[in-house]
């Protein structure tokens, strides 16, 4: 089990931070490509990801069960019950990941439609959005995978999973897209298509590692009480992949309103979100070492450790967040001036840039705080934050906005205000301290 200590923080943190980096760098280089065939390419490579990370997310939040349970045991000395949870978990996401990617497929037309994109873009979109959705369970398999590891401690394992993905996820889907080192040339479906053959061919040898016993965290049998232990995943994980389903529902509605302003505010807000990710992956990361921290030192009984865990993060959480604030709104203009050539649009990211550089440090209280929340198996109380804050900023205020027909400025400061509702309640529910005696893990699941 790690400690509370400073150190553990980082050594557990850094190397999430850098994973989760290099997958918004990836993120950064599709736009970054996509660029450079005119802005309907950037709405429909921004549309495409945005609808993924509608899927990552639910599937992220379900993840909640397995760090929780994987943490917990691994905490109270218990490698092969974690060992088992962490197998499930792969199962469970494989079987979800078919079902819910795939499913989406027949639907892409009126899914893209709601973003309102014009003409080329729309069309575009659908055919990105396509290649994304087929190749998205094996995305999801290594986001489960890698949140096992971590929840033992171990973030190196997911460090170089992302290493390999993503070197061959860009190598891939530039070659495609171009047609380069005898690639066949697909244009921009070929980003996608790329990218999702590299994540198939690293989790599958990854897999294969972990099941021969290369790695320092073995799987074992999850057959035995395969049902009730599902069922805990699930009941542990639900609540907060409802939350996040709702608040990626809400995100597209609010993207929806934003679209009515044009193409340019759009294409700003994905590409703008997509660099500010570089920022926020810091709280997520925090978010995940809180979970881990907190689920380990409630398996062994600590409940004065896990406490001083969560707190410690979301200190050391909010002082980075501070700085990524002040750095981000130094460079803003030079940051979209090198993303795009559009005098609109990088006025409209600066705009965007500046609201979200005064939320950042909102972000690192909220991520942390929910983080040690769900560490706890305690995932109602988030969710319920999360529909409020959602409902309230991004869909009530937008509307009356877009009917009031105010500036699209006014719709970005909606940011800040999500995150401050979310940060003061999740850091209220956490110094209340319920959470520590949280039933819900204890004795509900068999061996």
């Amino acid at each position: 089990m790690q400690s509370a200590s400073n150190l553990n923080i980082w050594r557990l943190t850094w190397p999430t931070m850098l994973s989760n980096i290099l997958y918004m760098l990836m993120g950064i280089a599709f736009l970054k490509i996509a660029g450079t065939m005119g802005t309907d390419a950037v709405a429909a490579v921004t549309t495409g990801q945005r609808l993924y990370f509608v899927l990552h997310a639910i599937m992220m939040g379900l993840c909640s069960g397995t760090t929780a349970m994987v943490g917990r045991y691994w905490g109270a000395g218990d490698k092969q019950r974690a060992g088992r949870f962490a197998a499930l978990s792969v199962i469970v996401f494989l079987i979800d990941g078919l079902v819910l990617s795939w499913f989406a497929i027949p639907f892409l037309d009126q899914l893209v439609g709601m973003f309102g994109l014009a003409g080329e873009g729309h069309a575009m979109a659908v055919e990105f959005t396509f290649w994304t959705a087929l190749y998205a369970p094996a995305l999801l398999v290594t986001l489960v995978f890698n949140m096992s590891f971590r929840a033992v401690g171990n973030a190196t394992t997911p460090l170089w999973t992302s290493v390999v993905g993503v070197a061959l996820s860009v190598a891939l889907g530039i070659g495609m897209t171009f047609g380069w080192a005898g690639l066949p040339e697909m244009g921009l479906p070929g980003l996608a298509i790329g990218g999702g053959i590299a994540m198939v061919i690293t989790i599958v040898a990854f897999m294969v590692f972990w099941v021969l016993g290369w790695l320092s965290f073995k799987p074992y049998n999850p057959l035995p009480g395969f049902v009730e232990n599902g069922k805990t995943l699930v009941d542990i994980g639900m609540p907060a992949a409802f939350e996040q389903a709702f608040f990626q529902g809400g995100m597209l509605i609010f993207m929806i309103f934003l679209a009515s302003y044009g193409n340019a505010p759009f294409a700003a807000y994905g590409i703008g979100l997509s660099i500010l990710g570089l920022i926020i992956v810091v709280a997520f990361s925090f978010s995940i070492s809180a979970a881990t921290l907190v689920s380990q030192h409630l398996g062994a009984g600590d409940k004065h450790g896990a406490y001083d865990a969560g707190w410690r993060i979301m200190r050391t959480c909010v002082y980075l967040m501070l700085c990524g604030s002040l750095f981000m709104a130094v460079f803003a203009e030079r940051i979209a001036r090198f993303m795009i050539d559009d005098p609109e649009v990088v006025g409209h990211m600066v705009d965007f840039t500046y609201i979200l550089c005064f939320s950042l440090p909102f972000m690192g209280i909220e991520f942390s705080m929910a983080g040690s929340l769900r560490g706890a198996g305690d995932t109602r109380f988030p969710m319920m934050v999360t529909i409020f804050s959602i409902a309230l900023t991004r869909m009530l205020i937008p509307f009356i906005l877009v009917k009031l027909g105010a500036d699209v400025f006014w719709l970005y400061t909606t940011s800040l205000m999500d995150f401050s509702i979310k940060s003061g309640l999740n850091m209220w529910r956490f110094r209340k301290k319920t959470w520590l005696s949280n039933k819900s893990l204890i004795n509900n699941s068999s061996g």
